[in-house]
């Protein structure tokens, strides 16, 4: 028999199945995360997860829409008095955005990855036309960046942090951060205009 969740326990709900997402993708992976573990990490019974999400791929992304649409509203909050933001505070968000407990794709290993790019099909994710998308869509918020960089090459860099984590176990793992956040300043470097 089907449960009737009001609206307000519904959104409580979904709430609490992305909450247990993002804690069961850093700890046991994604992977391994079967529907029933994240519906009971959520309190409520498997069955009841289909009335939030048709599949684990939909879940994905979710958790996905939920980590980037958080992470915008930090840098809508930095753009809101002046409509802009200087290339240095956008690099500054977005290596905020880069750390595992603001990105729990960070926190994925690379059978994770390979596991979302085979179920996530549909060219909502993992696209290289959607990765340029996204970020020309921000340039025009941006000041202080030089108008001849190549896009690839950002892209590219940002890719090296997704791929620096997935294979975490073959680096020293208490220096990646670093790594990460001399990656960024290669990028600042890289894009801004020259004073």
């Amino acid at each position: 028999m089907a449960v009737a969740f009001t609206q307000e326990q519904r959104e409580e709900i979904r709430g609490k199945l992305i909450e247990a997402g993002f804690h069961l993708s850093s700890t046991i992976g994604f992977k391994r995360m079967s529907i029933a573990k994240v519906a009971g990490a959520a309190g409520i019974a498997a069955g009841s997860f289909y009335l939030f999400f048709d599949s684990k791929e939909s879940f994905a992304k979710a958790l996905i829409a939920e980590m980037e649409t958080r992470s915008m509203a930090k840098l809508k909050d930095l753009i809101a008095n002046t409509g802009a933001v200087s290339v240095e505070e956008f690099l500054n968000w977005y290596r905020d955005y880069f750390r595992p407990e603001n990105n729990f794709l960070l926190t994925l290993n690379l059978g994770d990855w390979v596991w979302l790019k085979t179920h996530i099909t549909d060219g909502s994710y993992f696209e290289q036309s959607r990765d340029m998308e996204k970020i020309r869509e921000l340039l025009p918020v941006i000041t202080g960046i030089r108008k001849d960089f190549d896009l690839g090459v950002v892209v590219n860099f940002i890719k090296s942090i997704y791929a620096s984590y997935q294979n975490r176990e073959t680096f020293f793992e208490d220096s990646l951060q670093e790594n990460v956040d001399l990656i960024f300043e290669t990028i600042y470097r890289y894009v801004r205009e020259d004073v």
